[in-house]
């Protein structure tokens, strides 16, 4: 009893647009086994979001910009 509509909802997000997104859903609903009602709210990006930058990405632009990356490219 007690059901309050489907477990995961989330609001309309604009097509394409990087956007804060949210979607309700129930402990329960998670399956990790534990048979809680409670709900939560996870928020996330989506949409045509830019990659967040990493190390990685950081140290093979400064590479290029220092005119490395040709030599060995491809061997690591």
């Amino acid at each position: 009893g007690g059901d309050e509509g489907p477990p995961f909802s989330s609001s309309p997000p604009s097509p394409g647009s990087c956007s804060l997104r949210s979607v309700r859903l129930r402990v329960r609903d998670l399956g990790l086994g534990y048979p809680s009602d409670e709900t939560l709210v996870f928020r996330y990006c989506g949409g045509g979001c830019p990659t967040p930058p990493n190390n990685h990405r950081l140290a093979l632009k400064a590479l290029k910009l220092l005119g490395g990356g040709s030599e060995g490219e491809g061997n690591w």
